[in-house]
């Protein structure tokens, strides 16, 4: 006998007793209605009859649509999810670091856990979302089958191409814009003219954003043999593009008197002291660091500034002048900021991690103080923390020991307040150097170096 209670009508009897029997009446059906009880309510009998069908009918399994294929490859990453103190660790720092400075640092976190080979617990990947797309070239499979999952229908180019395990030939136009541009420099580092085919392969298909960043990818290898490409650009229909294109020209242009243009670059540089010490042989030599010319307005400097330095190698140029790499960072002065940033970009380009971290270890130990917004600069640039034997000297500098004394004498508590140049320090500190790094904070109040320390936490807990 089939039940006179069928699912919809159970749902009503549900909704009804969940709702209050005054706000909607049960439902009764017409086969029950000469059953039930005419000298008192009905509820209680329809009550026991639709409890007594939920449990031997049992309610219909809700419609589910198909797994995503996303949420599949999430769980299919190979590397171990971070360990519990690690992961405490980064959710300590996440609350604790600033407001204002968490777009900066959190990458920097996200970056040292990629590098011991861990990915993030599933459950915190919505917390760092952000975060993780600002790491578009360390993206392992979880988080670009996470981006993708929370983005299916997007256009965003952090979606595109996420489900692949390695970037190919054959399949690097489904990456992001940034993964495709560092894909075409390091396949240029060893086949130039491989790099630059895969460019042309696309070139007509492309918006002008990601034409303007393959095009970037030509820095590395540059050469005589890209120039008639370039060429081709010059009827190009974004100006951006046509720009870009007239930088490299006249670029491969320099490179047939890059020796002129190295010592050019060479010549900025001054020894000052005896007459042995400006041939290099005296012990009080001492680099200086000044433009050619007088005068010179802010634009024309630039320009200058990037027409001796754009994509010239620090080994190079330290070779022309005859003195260490160090010694030629510890000779620019603050406001040359400029200068450091093109050397540190050349090095990007060649995928010469080591350069970078010599370039900042060279900066931060060189001055009497510390700026914050060049810390900033300069932590966002390095992929891999510095040496500890440098690291050990940047921590001995007078530079870092005055920016701990500076904190210390503060009389009010946002006087004391850390404006980065703690947390991102910390983020630049090998593993090696971490208790020193932690005992050169002895003198300064729990408050102020709460993020910093938590940065430490992290590092700490991370597999060796």
């Amino acid at each position: 006998m089939a039940s006179v209670i069928d699912p919809q009508i159970h749902a009503r009897l549900r909704q009804s007793f969940l709702l209050g029997l005054t706000r909607q009446p049960p439902t009764i059906p017409p086969e029950l209605a000469e059953l039930l009880p005419r000298d008192r309510e009905p509820a209680l009998p329809l009550l026991a009859l639709s409890a007594q069908w939920q449990r031997f009918a049992g309610t219909p399994a809700p419609a589910t649509d198909p797994v995503p294929d996303a949420a599949l490859r999430l769980h299919q990453d190979a590397r171990p999810i971070l360990p519990d103190a690690a992961r405490r660790a980064l959710k300590v720092l996440a609350r604790s670091v600033e407001k204002s400075l968490a777009s900066n640092v959190l990458p920097l976190a996200l970056r040292r856990i990629h590098a011991a080979g861990c990915r993030l617990h599933p459950f915190d990947l919505p917390d760092f979302a952000a975060h993780i797309k600002a790491e578009a070239d360390d993206l392992g499979l979880a988080e670009r089958a996470f981006l993708a999952l929370i983005a299916p229908d997007s256009d965003d180019d952090t979606t595109k191409g996420l489900f692949f395990e390695r970037i190919t030939a054959e399949n690097w136009t489904t990456f992001p814009r940034a993964q495709r541009r560092g894909f075409v420099a390091r396949l240029r580092r060893d086949d130039p003219a491989g790099g630059r085919a895969l460019i042309e392969s696309v070139w007509k298909t492309e918006p002008a954003p990601v034409r303007a960043a393959l095009l970037d990818a030509l820095t590395v290898g540059l050469g005589e043999d890209d120039k008639p490409f370039l060429d081709g650009l010059s009827t190009d229909r974004a100006d951006s593009v046509k720009q870009l294109a007239a930088q490299l020209l006249a670029r491969i242009a320099e490179r047939a008197e890059r020796g002129a243009r190295l010592a050019e670059a060479a010549q900025c540089f001054k020894r000052s002291g005896s007459l042995l010490a400006k041939i290099g042989l005296g012990s009080a030599s001492t680099l200086t660091f000044k433009l050619p010319g007088d005068g010179l307005k802010w634009q024309e400097a630039e320009v200058l500034r990037e027409r001796l330095f754009g994509g010239l190698q620090l080994s190079a140029l330290a070779d022309a002048v005859g003195a260490t790499a160090e010694a030629l960072i510890a000779a620019l002065p603050p406001s040359e900021h400029r200068v450091l940033m093109l050397l540190m970009d050349a090095a990007v380009a060649e995928g010469d991690d080591d350069a970078v971290t010599r370039i900042i270890g060279a900066r931060l130990g060189a001055g009497e103080s510390l700026n914050g917004y060049i810390l900033m600069s300069l932590a966002a640039k390095a992929r891999q923390p510095l040496a500890p034997c440098i690291a050990e000297r940047v921590l001995a500098s007078s530079a870092w020991q005055k920016t701990v004394q500076e904190l210390a004498d503060a009389t009010t508590p946002a006087a004391q307040k850390d404006d980065g140049r703690l947390v991102l320090m910390a983020a630049l500190m090998p593993r090696a150097a971490m208790s020193a790094f932690t005992a050169s904070l002895a003198a300064l109040p729990l408050s102020t170096t709460r993020a910093a320390k938590d940065f430490t936490d992290l590092v700490l807990a991370l597999p060796a």
